[in-house]
């Protein structure tokens, strides 16, 4: 045990050679004659254990500890008192905490005992605060590595997580996406409930720098108000009633990746101040501690608000506003964008069918002109729903026909198109306009462009008929 450095505190040579001769054989010894040589010894010297007289001129043996519990707080206190210092045992047992008192005259076999007994005790100490500290290292890598390990299985998982489009409007907002993607900048990102504002965000992250680091996405909008603090920031253990152990929060968890401040236009003041505070200064501070944590983290938000309103409202700080519309992208909603319905109809479809295992070709022309004509106002989110609704109800090995359509939707276009004439116009021209696209793709080859269709051969020269088409279509 000679490993350990203690410190023995008496003002008479004589007392000071018997407490050495003690413990010499076991520890390497400090002495000091005055509680001032030492606390120099202290503030020098690894000390882990302090055994001192109380009776010593200038600074008492209390004293002497209650100043050692600033200078080394883990280190072993003992003091050494007579029977009649109960006065002062007592302070020593409230000022210096003392872990052990022995009483004069003291015996070197029992004083040996004592401090060995201690000395078990703080390593026992220690070595659950050392298990205590990695465990908590393993759980915050684990924790780190769950965020990664979801994000690679949404992305093996045909669950829509992909960037689906063809429309000019789409290829134009991700021409801009493309040129942030490789630079730390915040994006703030605009538009309706369901456009797919979180896809982009995600697709931001894993192009970018960043992309072997976590996506953290949080919806500001449903965070109790209590806990908004130790949420984005984490906490120490014991610093509030429930904070059974240490906890990152959002930002620690996201550093070095990016954090999605998912409806900040929902968030609340007090949130809004506290994320001001952090894009100003990268430095969070978990409840309950006494150091800040500098953390590099990306932000990218989103809203279906305009936030520049909500400003305007009272609603939302104008001084965030400005931090987060570094730069801003608009998604538009899906009936501005009217090309990418039936790109991600035939998506959700494939996705549908693999999840529900029913095996679902295609849909009749007929079906994805309602599914285009309609205007979608809970956008990507509502298309989505709809497919699976249908393949659900169709028959297996059968294009999806027109009759799986909702009600609600034949309602809206019978309603929205004027009359039922204008709408089965509006159908039959782009019915007309996916046969003419499907033979033109396969050199007029009716039996070919049938099957691209997912119609048989038979209803094609139906239709090639009924759209006066015959002279487009070649021969099989």
């Amino acid at each position: 045990m000679n490993k350990y450095e203690i410190l023995i505190v008496d003002d008479e040579p004589a007392n000071l050679q018997k407490l050495k001769r003690t413990f010499q054989a076991d520890y390497t010894v400090r002495e000091a004659k005055t509680g001032d040589e030492a606390l120099v010894i202290l503030r020098d010297r690894p000390i882990v254990a302090i055994v001192t007289d109380q009776r010593m001129p200038g600074i008492s043996g209390v004293n002497l500890l209650r100043q050692a519990r600033q200078v080394r707080p883990d280190s072993i206190r003992v003091i050494l008192t007579g029977y009649t210092d109960v006065e002062y045992l007592m302070d020593a047992i409230n000022q210096g905490q003392v872990h052990r008192y022995i009483t004069k005259p003291w015996e070197p076999v029992a004083l040996k005992e004592a401090l060995r007994q201690e000395i078990e005790r703080w390593e026992l100490k220690k070595e659950n605060e050392r298990l205590s500290e990695q465990l908590q290292r393993a759980n915050e890598r684990l924790e780190k590595e769950n965020f990664r390990l979801r994000q690679e299985i949404e992305s093996l998982e045909p669950s829509g997580k992909q960037l689906v489009f063809k429309s000019q409007e789409m290829r134009e907002l991700m021409r801009l996406i493309d040129r942030v993607v490789p630079t730390n900048s915040t994006v703030l990102i605009q538009g309706e409930t369901g456009t797919g504002k979180e896809l982009l965000a995600r697709y931001i992250h894993d192009q970018s720098p960043r992309a072997e680091q976590p996506f953290v996405p949080v919806n500001c909008g449903a965070i109790p108000s209590d806990l908004i603090e130790s949420a984005f920031f984490g906490h120490k253990k014991g610093s509030f009633t429930g904070a059974i152990d240490n906890r990152k929060g959002h930002f620690e968890l996201a550093h070095q990746g990016t954090l999605y401040l998912d409806e900040i236009g929902e968030a609340p003041l007090e949130l809004q101040v506290k994320l001001l505070r952090v894009l100003q200064d990268p430095e969070i501070m978990p409840v309950g501690a006494q150091v800040s944590r500098r953390v590099d983290v990306r932000i990218i938000a989103s809203t279906n608000r305009v936030l520049s309103r909500e400003v305007e409202a009272g609603r939302f700080r104008q001084d965030l506003f400005f931090r987060l519309n570094v730069f801003a992208v608009f998604v538009p909603p899906l009936r501005s964008r009217r090309d990418d319905i039936v790109a991600l109809s035939e998506y959700f479809l494939e996705r549908c069918r693999q999840r529900v295992n029913k095996p679902v070709p295609s849909f009749e022309p007929k079906t994805l002109a309602l599914l285009r004509a309609y205007d979608w106002p809970g956008n990507v989110r509502e298309l989505e729903n709809e497919v699976e609704r249908m393949v659900i109800l169709c028959e297996p090995e059968q294009p999806i026909p027109d009759s799986m359509v909702s009600e609600r939707i034949r309602l809206a276009l019978t309603v929205g198109g004027g009359n039922s004439e204008g709408l089965k116009e509006k159908v039959a021209e782009f019915e007309r306009g996916l046969i003419l696209d499907a033979l033109r793709r396969h050199g007029y080859n009716r039996s070919h462009a049938a099957d691209d269709l997912g119609i048989s051969r038979q209803t094609i020269i139906a239709k090639l008929k009924q759209y006066e088409l015959e002279g487009e279509a070649g021969e099989d």
